[in-house]
């Protein structure tokens, strides 16, 4: 281990209620890599996803986050408010669009000037703009799930951790999500897109894990059957990073 990952883990054990849901030998998140993270439903997805988020603690492992050694329940309030964690139904703040979007920024201490031109150019970047007025609750799922996304991604979250979004989009959506997922590629975010649609290609630079009843597996092969296998690049980068 060192310092240059934004979280690595060694032998993550995490038990609820009587069940292992995670056994994980060893995860390493680069900063500014994008990692798309399959596996079919039930498989641990979103257990692994909420706990690099902090919002679940684990029952045991090593974690240094920014090259420090943290303990679990360390390593969790760590991350908790740094990396950010949407799921595929989006909670909407009342009020506008701009509101929903604002509202970190808010907490942030910007002032009311600047957080009107960030408001606006995040909105733009999502072809959202036209709606910076309309009720947030009055939008489609696809729509929310967009805004949402905007309100992380103006943050600027160290990790983005994205779960099952697109589920529940139409075409259209999904592929203007697909085009902002391949934008925060070239940001200074790691992303982690879990899905359990082995076609998905969203992320067009990700590297891949397969996740099969809470641990990582060979492509194909039943959990159990395969040592942890490294990240692996799907593609090369244009720009050599």
């Amino acid at each position: 281990m060192n310092g240059d990952a934004l979280i690595e883990l060694d032998e993550l054990i995490l038990d609820r209620e009587g069940r292992r849901v995670l056994d994980i030998a060893h995860l390493r998140i680069e900063r500014g890599r994008a990692i798309l993270l399959r596996g079919d439903n039930g498989s641990g997805k979103t257990t692994l996803l909420k706990t690099l988020a902090g919002l679940l603690v684990a029952t045991s492992g090593r974690f240094r986050c920014l090259g420090s050694p943290l303990s679990p329940r360390a390593a969790a309030r760590f991350c908790r408010g740094r990396h950010i964690y949407l799921h595929q139904t989006p909670y909407m703040f009342d009020g506008t669009v701009a509101d929903n979007v604002a509202y970190g920024l808010g907490q942030r201490g910007r002032d009311r000037a600047q957080r009107q031109l960030e408001i606006r150019d995040a909105l733009a970047w999502a072809e959202l703009d036209h709606l910076i007025d309309r009720p947030a609750l009055q939008l489609s799922t696809g729509e929310q799930q967009r805004v949402a996304l905007v309100r992380a991604r103006i943050l600027a979250p160290p990790l983005l951790l994205l779960d099952e979004i697109t589920a529940n989009m139409d075409s259209a959506s999904r592929q203007r999500t697909h085009a902002m997922l391949n934008d925060l590629e070239r940001s200074e975010s790691s992303v982690i897109l879990a899905t359990h649609d082995p076609a998905v290609a969203a992320l067009a630079h990700a590297e891949c894990l397969d996740l099969a009843a809470g641990r990582f597996v060979m492509p194909g092969r039943p959990a159990g059957s395969a040592a942890v296998i490294p990240l692996h690049r799907t593609a090369a980068r244009s720009d050599g990073n």
